[in-house]
């Protein structure tokens, strides 16, 4: 199941590459077809081949935030309500995972990547995500959350539930976007 779950996680994000590269010249409508067909296609032709295994191995472990941003760039290009994040909710996750990754690494001396691997603080997170996206409306941080914890108790992939929710592409992408924000 854990093949399953890779192989619709990297089609979503070929299928996002596809669409953010045929949305410069062609309609969402068209772009957003592109991007379903090239993703799920690309993947069933190339599943075998060097190239996607490395496509998956630089992406691993594989989480759930990368194709779940990819897919609601795309719905709310499509015309679906999306609660936009907030510069300042965007600058304050991007310290606070900074600071995360480098007390994962041991730079500062307290380790919270630890938790992760333990029932009752994953459900405490879970739980104070949901509260935070319900205060804020926002539906995407509790939908990761949760979707990120159904996996982890399956078994399915990461034995740390941070694995499932967090990706460290997510730096350079909150970076960029804060950064296009100033213009």
């Amino acid at each position: 199941m854990i093949g399953v779950v890779t192989y619709a996680s990297v089609a979503i994000l070929l299928g996002w590459v596809t669409y953010a590269l045929a949305g410069l010249f062609l309609p969402a409508s068209v772009a957003l077809i592109a991007a379903c067909l090239n993703g799920f296609i690309s993947v069933f032709l190339l599943r075998d081949t060097m190239a996607f295994h490395g496509f998956v191995a630089v992406l691993g472990p594989m989480s759930l935030v990368l194709p779940l941003l990819a897919l609601r760039h795309m719905a709310a290009a499509a015309g679906v309500p999306v609660n936009p994040f907030g510069s300042v909710e965007l600058l304050v996750f991007l310290l606070v995972y900074i600071a995360f990754l480098a007390a994962s690494m041991g730079v500062i001396p307290v380790d919270m990547y630890r938790f992760g691997y333990a029932p009752v603080p994953v459900a405490i997170m879970v739980l104070m995500l949901c509260a935070y996206g319900w205060l804020t409306g926002s539906l995407f941080i509790p939908l990761l959350a949760v979707l990120g914890q159904a996996l982890w108790v399956l078994g399915w992939g990461s034995s740390n539930w941070f694995d499932h929710v967090l990706h460290a592409l997510l730096v350079p992408v909150v970076f960029v976007v804060l950064f296009l924000r100033l213009f």
